[in-house]
């Protein structure tokens, strides 16, 4: 199958998900006291979950398919950094971006390298509860350009270092262990690769390189 037919069944799917979701919506509205039936509240967060575990799906099928063109870190950083604190609303989160000079542009895919940010930024945010600031640092490292996205969350245990990027591994609860996985794909996809710096209890430093032109 192409992907183009791999979107298609994804889309269905994902149409009668929401179906499923409006309807017991409906019965939540029209019966209030069924909140208070044993399994209910989870079965609804399971129901959000299979959702999104359905979108990331769809992103990683697609992490191959990519239409690059030439951007400049200095104008996409900030616009993605508000296009996130405007989704979430938080007077309590900040990031602060430091590039080194005359840094080159990039040949990415600006949807795709987008995601993979935007995936990385939400887990800071979510190690920090909300609150804190980030710091997006770039720069030259022999022929990459690498960006530093580091959070003073409270670190990943070393134990779970080696499953960090493995599909469905999480220790989020209604995490889908799909986020880091998709960022670390569509980053090699545009022949980069993702590592992270992990420093417990005080926070964590993920590092994508992208080569150079």
């Amino acid at each position: 199958m192409t992907n183009q037919d791999y979107e298609k069944i994804f889309h269905e799917i994902k149409n009668n998900i929401t179906f499923i979701n409006s309807s017991l919506q409906l019965v939540e509205k029209s019966h209030p006291e069924i909140k208070s039936y044993p399994h209910w509240e989870d079965s609804i967060q399971e129901l959000s979950s299979l959702k999104q575990m359905l979108i990331e799906l769809s992103s990683a099928r697609l992490c191959n398919d990519l239409n690059t063109e030439k951007i400049s870190l200095e104008i996409f950083l900030p616009e993605l950094i508000r296009s996130f604190l405007s989704l979430f609303d938080s007077d309590s989160f900040h990031c602060r971006i430091a590039l080194e000079p005359s840094l080159p542009q990039l040949y990415i895919d600006p949807h795709r390298f987008k995601r993979a940010l935007f995936n990385l930024v939400k887990n800071s945010y979510e190690a920090m509860n909300g609150t804190g600031t980030i710091r997006l640092n770039g720069c030259i490292s022999g022929s990459f350009i690498r960006l530093d996205l580091i959070d003073c969350g409270g670190g990943i245990a070393s134990e779970y270092l080696p499953k960090l990027f493995s599909p469905f591994e999480t220790t989020k609860e209604g995490g889908t262990g799909l986020g880091l996985l998709i960022s670390k794909q569509m980053i090699e996809a545009h022949g980069g690769k993702l590592l992270v710096d992990s420093r417990p209890g005080d926070g964590c430093t993920f590092s994508i390189y992208l080569p150079c032109g």
